[in-house]
């Protein structure tokens, strides 16, 4: 491992000099004359995009991002529970849908195409923005939406340190770091962290008769991992370089029905991966250019050993896959701004190479995608948005896939605007699709979706309140939605059947007053979401009509927060609807998961340099499941301990 990882820089070089297209997605540069944005997906449309602040942020930096995102957006996040898979639904899709970005590259897994949003922690991040509404279309996949988290640089310290260290129910730990050196043109950052855990709480086991309390087992797990950052500007150059490098152990417990078959089972998962990028921006008087390259790298081990019931407990059956993943992904992006109209092109290429135990070959995909398109601002209340992009992996392409968007300011209204937006957007089949052995099938198609969204937007501003409300109607119809299907072969093969409709709606508030030397944050988001299914196939099965599984009609979260910068309280409050687990329509048989709400309080103050914190998850105690079987804990408190030095340059 060290030896890839020191020979990275290396080859890296060597890439670069043989790919003049290698790069993409730019940050916000503020020029002289005129201040050149990233991208159409960055850009302020009324309820497209949404940002997450530095103060929500600092709340949560000892989390994960699925704690972050439960209590603050409309996304729902499906959990097995701690140490488990954490997958993020946006706007009635699937976990497949939702594409990740990290500093402009996808890291959606190339096999499942998800991202367990668990075992990323806010920590190593330093901005979180959410788009919807083809908000992918630089990148191919995001059907549902868009997560970008990102690493900016802060060349304004000269030195500072951040250390932070938690204690929680179940034999909870974690330890945070972080260093920060700049020096005129250059910094650097370096940041680690390992949490882990027992996880060994009780729980309602609902699967037993009669239902009794018991005790999780087999489930403790350890995150740990480094990131290191480097950032140097040369004449009005910036060239930055970013490794991000985690281990993940993760022993899995049994599910609730499996408890009481004694024996002496084992599984688990370790996860390894090694993410690298660098990147070099451009930027001139009227526009920029800016290209990156990464590699990508994990390897994943997954076992399990089933045994018989009684002693001696010899071995009934086992399971023991390794996977080793490896990208190199690539992007150039050029923008120019010529009088009223900001001009926007951006292409990349990449390519994976995946070696499983459960593909017959060693397996090898290129992908190309191209997008062009433009900002236009017509007047000080009128802005048109366009853009187009085509992609293509192996031998197969999606065609053009475009997007318009046309955003109104009101005149007499200060505050308010309105945005209609709508287009196509592709998401490619996985490589556990294409290549499964057995089941997979390499003639899929990929999927195509034609969206529309129309957004109100409307922002308050006076001396000591700020109130934004934000509302969003949307549909989505996608097409050759890949399902996994039994076959009479006693496996399952994906097929491109389906056909899926998701519509529904999104509000959102976010309002702060201050009040003497207090101030008083809420934020609100409610989202209303139906999924059919509405293919041939599905009315055959008479399924037709009905909500897909694991997608909740009704979810919402509130959060209320106060403080004076030397102490702050706050609670929230997740609610989730229920969710059908079959098509079934007989409820006797565990169908559905009952709706739940999960009362979240934190309080803290701050001395000098430090900061110390309680966080009380669950309050109520609700006994609840957000999957099947998976139980999840009751009511559970955190201590967090924080220092923080900082030593900011004379302006």
């Amino acid at each position: 491992m060290k030896n890839k990882l020191a020979g990275f820089w290396f080859v890296l070089v060597l890439v670069l000099m043989n790919h003049p297209l290698l790069a993409i997605i730019p940050d916000t540069v503020d020029l002289k004359q005129v201040e050149v944005k990233s991208g159409l997906t960055h850009l302020k449309s009324p309820g497209r995009h949404y940002k997450l602040d530095s103060m929500t942020m600092k709340g949560w930096h000892a989390g994960s991002l699925s704690d972050i995102l439960r209590f603050n957006s409309p996304v729902y996040l499906k959990s097995g529970g701690p140490g488990l898979v954490s997958t993020a639904s946006f706007r009635g899709t699937t976990a497949n849908h939702t594409l990740v970005l990290w500093n402009g590259f996808p890291i959606n897994g190339p096999q499942l195409g998800q991202v367990d949003f668990a075992t990323i922690p806010v920590f190593f991040i330093d901005r979180i923005q959410l788009s919807t509404g083809n908000a992918g279309l630089e990148r191919s996949s995001g059907i549902g939406g868009v997560v970008a988290i990102e690493n900016t640089p802060d060349f304004n310290q000269s030195f500072a340190v951040q250390a932070m260290q938690s204690f929680g129910s179940f034999g909870s730990f974690g330890s945070y770091a972080a260093f920060t050196f700049g020096k005129g043109r250059l910094m650097l950052r370096s940041r680690f962290f390992k949490k882990s855990s027992e996880n060994d709480f009780s729980f309602i086991n609902t699967a037993a008769l009669p239902s009794r309390r018991m005790k999780q087992e087999n489930a403790s797990y350890i995150d740990q991992g480094f990131q290191q950052e480097f950032h140097y500007r040369f004449n009005r150059m910036m060239l930055s370089m970013v490794s991000w490098n985690q281990w993940n152990k993760h022993n899995l417990p049994p599910i609730m029905t499996n408890l009481e078959r004694g024996g002496n089972p084992k599984e688990y998962q370790h996860d390894w991966f090694s993410r690298n990028i660098i990147r070099l921006n451009i930027p001139w008087q009227t526009g920029k250019a800016e290209f990156r390259s990464s590699f990508f790298t994990e390897k994943q081990h997954y076992y399990l050993q089933t045994t018989a019931a009684f002693p001696p407990f010899e071995p009934v059956s086992q399971i023991d896959s390794r996977n080793d993943v490896e990208s190199w992904l690539s992007q150039l992006t050029v923008q120019q701004q010529i009088k009223k109209t900001s001009l926007f092109f951006s292409m990349h290429y990449d390519r994976e190479k995946a070696i499983s135990g459960s593909y017959r070959e060693i397996v090898k995909r290129e992908k190309f995608g191209m997008s062009a398109g433009f900002q236009r601002t017509i007047n000080e209340f009128v802005e048109l948005n366009f853009q187009a992009r085509f992609d293509r992996y192996n031998k197969s392409h999606a065609g053009v896939n475009p997007f318009m968007e046309f955003v109104y300011r009101s005149k007499s209204l200060s505050g308010l605007a309105i945005s209609f937006s709508g287009g196509s957007i592709s998401r490619y089949p996985t490589l556990n699709d294409l290549y499964w052995f057995p089941g997979g099938n390499p003639e899929l198609i990929p999927e195509r979706a034609i969206t529309g969204n129309v957004s109100l937007n409307h922002e308050v501003v006076l001396r000591n309140v700020k109130i934004e409300n934000k509302v969003s109607v949307y549909a989505s119809d996608i097409h050759d939605w890949i399902q996994w299907r039994p076959t009479s072969y006693r496996y399952w093969v994906p097929e491109n059947i389906a056909r899926v409709f998701a519509r529904g709606l999104e509000m959102q508030n976010k309002s702060m007053i201050k009040i003497n030397q207090v101030e008083v944050q809420f934020r609100g988001q409610y989202a209303y979401t139906r999924t059919t299914d509405e293919s041939p196939v599905a009315k055959i099965d008479h399924y037709s009509g009905k909500q897909l599984i694991y997608i909740p009609r009704h979810h919402g979260n509130i959060f209320i927060n106060l403080g004076n910068g030397q102490w702050f309280a706050g609670t929230g409050l997740e609610i989730v609807g229920e969710r059908k687990t079959s098509f079934s329509d007989g409820q006797e048989f565990y169908d559905f998961l009952p709706r739940y709400h999960l009362l979240h309080a934190n309080a803290g103050i701050r001395l000098l340099d430090f900061q110390f914190e309680i966080k009380i998850h669950n309050l109520l105690d609700e006994s609840y499941q957000a999957v099947m079987w998976r139980p999840m804990p009751g009511r559970s408190f955190e201590f967090i301990v924080s220092y923080h030095f900082k030593n900011a340059k004379e302006k």
